[in-house]
């Protein structure tokens, strides 16, 4: 999968998670969080976010930089709409606005990276604004240690850089025939979906409901493409009025054996 398309269904899960999903744009997405201003751009592989005037920008390549910038800019979105930073806005007339993006360190905030200038007036008076968002935080997205990036303090404050698949994720579930995926990265849905599937007709469980979400339907076109490859899958449909709508799918599994080695890997 292309750094730009895993970028996009990061973005899914964490604007559903958020309860954000009516935000996301064909390119992006657009919102405000509190009294922030949150717009996120992806042209190709250049990837734009805008929080209220301060902007970070990369190039998300098929390398492992491309992947660190598309974990980083993951970061700075949750920690925006969790509360985690905020922006501190200048503004003299007639002038360029000056930003300085602020990291929340307990019961205080901890001045970061600075885009745009003062005036050389000493006695000049800005009108000053502070952009700030605070959603309630989802578990799946809590902040992970990281080494200190001077160019990105932000790092890991959503969980994304540096971060690895839990291979027990899977076993914590509970198993009562239906898995929500919101509260998971993209990047485990393959694998959660086809042990889950597993470990439920194991259990005589024949009949499966998954929660992928509405969206721009990113995440619903994965699932569909490992149900599509998997020899006990019969059948699936989207949920139905009762059922979650196009936000959820219903699989119906074979409850006959299966050889090892058929899962669509």
């Amino acid at each position: 999968m292309a750094p730009g398309e895993a970028f996009a269904h990061e973005l899914d899960a964490l604007l559903a998670a958020a309860g954000c999903e009516d935000a996301r744009t064909d390119d992006g997405a657009r919102l405000t969080a509190g009294t922030l201003d949150l717009a996120v751009h992806l042209r190709g592989a250049r990837l734009t976010v805008d929080l209220s005037g301060w902007t970070y920008a990369a190039e998300l390549t098929d390398d492992d930089d491309g992947r660190d910038h598309a974990a980083l800019a993951l970061d700075l979105i949750g920690a925006a709409l969790f509360g985690d930073l905020r922006i501190v806005g200048e503004r003299w007339p007639g002038r360029p606005g000056r930003f300085t993006l602020e990291l929340r360190l307990g019961e205080r905030w901890q001045p970061g990276p600075v885009q745009g200038q003062r005036p050389w007036n000493p006695f000049a008076r800005a009108s000053v604004t502070v952009h700030h968002g605070a959603l309630p935080r989802p578990a799946a997205y809590r902040p992970r240690a990281v080494a200190p990036l001077p160019w990105a303090p932000w790092a890991g404050r959503a969980g994304f850089f540096g971060a690895l698949a839990d291979p027990d994720r899977a076993a914590e579930l509970p198993v009562d025939g239906e898995l929500d995926l919101h509260n998971f990265s993209p990047r485990d849905v393959k694998r959660l979906v086809l042990e889950y599937l597993d470990v439920c007709l194991a259990r005589g469980i024949t009949e499966v409901r998954i929660v992928h979400g509405k969206g721009i339907g990113a995440l619903r076109r994965t699932v569909h493409a490992i149900l599509d490859r998997h020899p006990r899958v019969v059948g699936y449909r989207l949920g139905g009025h009762r059922g979650g709508g196009w936000g959820a799918t219903v699989v119906d599994l074979s409850p006959g054996p299966s050889s090892p080695g058929d899962r669509g890997d």
